[in-house]
């Protein structure tokens, strides 16, 4: 009988996620919500399109970025191809509505690990560590927290940034407020244009993000940094078998060197250790 090449690889994804002997597995020891995708022969992924080595659409329209290479990793694991995968781009404000709509079967898109969040979806083991940090104009005159006082800071919609700040600040004996120093933003492009024309004095997110958005006139400041960020890939609750399909991946990829590969290829700062 003639085999062919992805449902081989549904085979080889099934063995490396199992465990089991070429035997006994076969396509249909996939969970359920994995071979409906596979059926569909369209992995729908909720990607950045605005975080220079995560996930960044060109003017093509083409995606590139170690978020980008893991959602094709992904889904060769599941018998697709790298050209596959559909993808949509999303916001921190957008990402879990995408999700829970079943507009897209899971994100990766610098999202966040929180008590909270896991509550609503489910997260895999995190594949990259970041933490939060401040992008200022050279000549800012911003070097900690108290410097702080009386600026604006610009953050995304949806993003944890902002109450990460306020605590990390209140650590140092310093108070911010919402009200007083938050600024909120779309997205991150909009936040560099608001700190280019003087509309905030700090761009607000993980590191890793910012280091795409630095140019000849900023710095990322060392002496801020706070706040551990980990990122996971998120998928709907009730697809429990996804999520464990994925994770099965990420424990594999982060143990077999995978992961760090992707990070290297991309020109992705190591992920921090904690």
């Amino acid at each position: 009988m003639h085999i062919t090449r992805k449902l081989m690889s549904l085979l080889v994804a099934a063995i490396a996620v199992t465990g089991f002997t070429l035997g006994s597995s076969s396509a249909a020891s996939l969970p359920e919500d994995v071979q409906a995708i596979a059926k569909r022969g369209e992995l729908r992924v909720g990607v950045k399109s605005d975080v220079p080595g995560f996930g960044m659409q060109d003017l093509s329209g083409d995606y590139e970025g170690m978020e980008i290479d893991l959602a094709k990793k992904i889904a060769e694991a599941m018998g697709l191809d790298a050209d596959d995968v559909r993808f949509t781009a999303v916001t921190a404000k957008t990402r879990g509505q995408l999700l829970d709509a079943g507009d897209i079967d899971m994100v990766i898109a610098t999202f966040t690990i929180t008590e909270d969040r896991k509550k609503i979806w489910n997260f895999t083991t995190p594949y990259y560590t970041d933490a939060v940090s401040l992008l200022v104009k050279k000549n800012s005159g911003i070097k900690n927290y108290s410097d702080l006082v009386g600026k604006r800071v610009g953050v995304a919609e949806g993003s944890t940034s902002k109450d990460a700040l306020i605590a990390a600040a209140k650590s140092h004996g310093v108070t911010l407020t919402d009200t007083d120093n938050i600024q909120t933003f779309p997205d991150y492009p909009s936040i560099k244009a608001a700190l280019d024309a003087g509309q905030v004095q700090a761009f607000c997110v993980d590191g890793s993000i910012l280091s795409g958005y630095l140019d000849g006139g900023t710095e990322l400041l060392t002496s801020i940094r706070f706040s551990p960020q980990d990122y996971g890939i998120a998928t709907k609750l009730s697809n429990k078998g996804l999520a464990e399909f994925v994770e099965g991946l990420i424990v594999q990829w982060k143990n077999d060197g995978t992961i760090n590969k992707l990070i290297s290829d991309n020109g992705v700062a190591p992920s921090f250790e904690k």
